[in-house]
């Protein structure tokens, strides 16, 4: 095989990785896992996201690289994908999250979010400086909404970092948009950039974060 044509396939594997199981048919998780591992498997799944999503799964898989340098979540799984979104949920909600005082509420919403995404919304400053006022009584109001519901406080969260991630997409480029939003489930309504909450500058920066930290 050419470099050409690995990298096609580079790039179709990477695709397949990263959709949701939502979008690969009705394949039970055991059989859908066995078909990621397997070649024949593969073009099944392949053949299915294609009728699904043609303008994504077209055979021209060599134009993802146009982005690889600047969006390297088109090489990751969904796994790392759904971590990632989180993350953003949770920086997204930084303003309200560090008007937590009470101990037992701070416990509730770290365990909510995870002791990572705690951390990285309370060190994190994408607004360089103080928030907005609506960001934080936004994050206010989904807070109070949820109460002491964790499993319905994780999914807030989520949705919270699914907008933002799709929102920068939109803001490079329609198939990275459409794309991502095949790691999805039930991906939010679009357009998702004029929901953000958080400043355009704030994903390009994390994806460098991130980077760097896998790097090392």
């Amino acid at each position: 095989m050419n470099a050409e044509g690995r990298l096609r396939q580079q790039h179709a594997r990477a695709l397949l990785d990263s959709l949701h199981p939502a979008h690969c048919g009705d394949l039970p998780e055991p059989l859908l896992q066995q078909a990621r591992q397997s070649g024949l498997g593969r073009r099944y799944l392949a053949r299915t996201a294609l009728r699904h999503a043609p303008s994504v799964f077209a055979p021209n898989h060599e134009r993802w690289q146009l982005w690889q340098n600047a969006e390297p979540w088109l090489q990751w799984t969904q796994q790392r994908l759904h971590a990632f979104t989180l993350t953003l949920g949770g920086i997204a909600l930084a303003p309200a999250l560090r008007m937590i005082v009470e101990r037992n509420a701070v416990l509730f919403v770290r365990s909510a979010l995870g002791a990572e995404n705690w951390r990285r919304a309370q060190s994190v400053d994408p607004w360089q400086g103080p928030a907005p006022e609506a960001v934080r009584h936004r994050g206010e109001a989904l807070l109070q909404c949820c109460g002491r519901d964790a499993l319905a406080l994780a999914a807030e969260i989520h949705e919270r970092g699914k907008i933002e991630f799709i929102g920068h997409a939109e803001r490079r480029d329609e198939n990275l948009a459409a794309r991502l939003a095949l790691a999805y489930a039930s991906p939010p309504a679009r357009p998702c950039s004029e929901a953000c909450w958080l400043p355009a500058s704030t994903v390009p920066m994390l994806l460098s974060m991130h980077d760097a930290e896998v790097s090392t």
